[in-house]
C-alpha cells in the first residue's frame, strides 16, 4: 500500500457508539495496513444521535484509535480539524471529542490543530511531549495551546500559528518565565495585532529561538519583529513579512526595527506592504521595502509587491549596487508595471537568472498590445537602448489570474522575451489555454506585429510550470 496521506471524515457518534471500531476490525479492513502513510487528517462531524451510554464512549474511542494506529503504524503527522456545531449543553460530547483528539495527537510527533470550542482542547493535552512540529489555527483555548507549545520547547522544530486573538505570538516570545526553544528553525505566524504598540511587561533578554532560520510574519508585531531581529541576526536566512498598512510600515523605518545590515545572513527575502494608491502611501511603502532590502546585503531570492528596485529615484539610493548585484531570483507581484517599468527593474539587477511576475503585475492601462506604429517604435527603442539587458536572465515565469486579459498578457510576455534576448525559457502558471493560444499565434503568424522577431521567438522553450 503506497498511500502517504489520508483524510478521515466520519461522524463522531459512529466512533462513540463503537460502529467504526467494529467495522475496522472486520474483513477486509482488519488486514489493511499502510506502512508508508506519513500523515492523517481527522475531521469529525456531528452525525446522528447515539443510544449508547456515554460511559462506554471512552472504550470505543480507545478501540478506534488503536485501529487507526494499526492501519497507519508509521504516521507521525496528525491534523485535527473540527467545526462541529453542538448545543450548549452538549459538553459531554465536546469533552469526548477532545479526548479523541488527545489520543490521536499522542501518536504523533507533528500536530496541526483547528477547533471551534475550548471543550475540544482538553487541559491534559498540554502534557503531550516530544512534538517536533505544531500548527495552530484559531480555537478558543489559545492559552492552553501556548502552554502546549512551551511544554514542547525542548523538541519543537517548526511552529505555525494562525490566530485572531491579539498578542498570542508576543506571549510566546515574552513570558514571565523565559524559556528557550533550542531546535526551532521555522516560525510562521499570522496573528492579528489589535494593538500595534503592545509591549509586554517581560521583554526577552535572550534569544528565545537561538537556531531560527526561517521567519514568516503576517500582520507582524513591531515588538516581536524587533525582538527576533535583535537576537537572530546571525541565524536568519529566510524572512517573509506581510505588513498590513503604511502606518505600520513607517513605524518599522522610524523606530529602526530594521537598519543597515540588520539581517546580514538573509538570502531569501519576501516583503509585502499593503498600501492605497496615494502618492504618499506609495512612497512610504517603497521606502520601507527598500530599507528591508538594504538591511539584507546577501539577499539572492527577492520577492516584492512594491517596486523599489527600478522606479523611484529618491528611493533607489537606499539600495546599493552591490546588494542589487547579488540578486539571482526576483519575483514581483501585485503591483502594476508596464514593459518599460520591468525593463528599468531588470537594469538594476544585472545578475538575475530567474524573473517571476505574479498576478496583477501586468498593467492593463499601458496598452501592452502592439496596435500602431508608435507602440512598435517604442519596442524597437527599448531593444536599442538596452542591448545587454538581463544577460544572465534565462527563465521568466508568468503567474496569471484566470480572469486576466490573456491577449494583453501574451503581448506583454512576447515583448519581454524579445527585449530580454538571453532568455531561453518562458513558463506560466495559469489554467487558461487562451494565454498559450495567443502566445503561439503571436510567435509564429506571418501577420503578427512581431514577425520580424519570429526566429528569436521560435528559439524559446514555452512550457507550463509553477514557480
Amino acid at each position: 500500500m503506497y498511500t502517504r496521506h489520508v483524510h478521515i471524515n466520519v461522524p463522531f457518534t459512529a466512533i462513540a457508539d463503537g460502529t467504526m471500531a467494529r467495522l475496522l476490525n472486520r474483513a477486509p479492513y482488519a488486514n489493511m495496513c499502510f506502512p508508508r502513510c506519513e500523515a492523517f487528517w481527522f475531521k469529525p462531524t456531528r452525525g446522528h444521535p447515539t443510544t449508547v451510554d456515554a460511559a462506554h464512549w471512552t472504550n470505543n474511542i480507545r478501540e478506534f484509535v488503536q485501529c487507526v494506529h494499526r492501519m497507519f503504524p508509521n504516521a507521525r503527522m496528525c491534523g485535527i480539524s473540527s467545526a462541529v456545531s453542538l448545543a450548549e449543553n452538549d459538553h459531554a460530547v465536546f469533552d469526548h471529542i477532545g479526548e479523541l483528539f488527545t489520543q490521536l495527537i499522542q501518536l504523533s510527533t507533528s500536530v496541526s490543530y483547528f477547533a471551534s470550542s475550548e471543550h475540544l482542547f482538553p487541559a491534559r493535552l498540554v502534557h503531550t511531549l516530544g512534538l517536533t512540529s505544531i500548527a495552530y489555527t484559531e480555537c478558543a483555548s489559545s492559552a492552553l495551546f501556548v502552554c502546549l507549545i512551551r511544554a514542547n520547547h525542548a523538541t519543537l522544530q517548526e511552529l505555525h500559528i494562525e490566530a485572531t486573538q491579539p498578542n498570542v505570538l508576543a506571549h510566546i516570545v515574552a513570558h514571565p518565565t523565559p524559556i528557550s526553544f533550542p531546535y526551532l528553525s521555522v516560525l510562521d505566524a499570522e496573528c492579528l495585532d489589535f494593538n500595534p504598540d503592545f509591549v509586554p511587561t517581560y521583554a526577552p533578554t535572550h534569544a528565545p529561538f537561538p537556531r531560527l532560520c526561517s521567519l514568516t510574519l503576517h500582520h507582524p508585531y513591531p515588538f516581536t519583529t524587533r525582538a527576533l531581529f535583535a537576537h537572530n541576526k546571525s541565524t536568519l536566512h529566510r524572512v517573509s513579512l506581510h505588513i498590513q498598512s503604511t502606518h505600520d510600515a513607517l513605524f518599522y523605518v522610524q523606530s529602526k526595527v530594521v537598519d543597515k545590515h540588520s539581517l546580514p545572513q538573509v538570502t531569501q527575502l519576501d516583503i509585502r506592504v499593503t498600501c492605497n494608491e496615494s502618492v504618499w502611501d506609495k512612497y512610504v511603502g517603497r521606502t520601507t521595502v527598500a530599507a528591508f532590502v538594504e538591511c539584507a546585503p546577501r539577499v539572492q531570492h527577492l520577492q516584492l509587491n512594491i517596486d523599489c528596485v527600478g522606479l523611484e529615484p529618491s528611493v533607489r539610493g537606499y539600495i546599493t549596487h552591490t546588494t542589487m548585484a547579488n540578486i539571482r531570483y526576483l519575483k514581483i507581484g501585485h503591483t502594476a508595471l508596464s514593459i518599460s517599468d520591468v525593463v528599468q527593474v531588470l537594469e538594476r539587477v544585472p545578475n538575475v537568472v530567474q524573473l517571476g511576475i505574479d498576478p496583477q503585475t501586468i498593467d492593463p492601462t499601458t496598452h501592452t498590445r502592439i496596435q500602431d506604429t508608435q507602440s512598435l517604435d517604442h519596442l524597437h527603442s527599448l531593444i536599442r537602448t538596452y542591448p545587454h539587458l538581463g544577460k544572465r536572465l534565462n527563465h521568466i515565469v508568468f503567474g496569471l489570474a484566470t480572469c486576466a486579459d490573456m491577449e494583453g498578457s501574451a503581448h506583454f510576455a512576447i515583448q519581454l522575451a524579445i527585449i530580454c534576448r538571453h532568455t531561453t525559457r518562458i513558463r506560466w502558471s495559469t489554467h487558461s489555454s487562451l494565454f498559450v493560444d495567443h502566445c503561439t499565434r503571436l510567435s509564429h503568424a506571418s501577420e503578427s506585429p512581431y514577425a520580424a522577431y519570429t526566429h528569436r521567438l521560435r528559439t524559446l522553450d514555452w512550457k507550463k510550470n509553477i514557480l
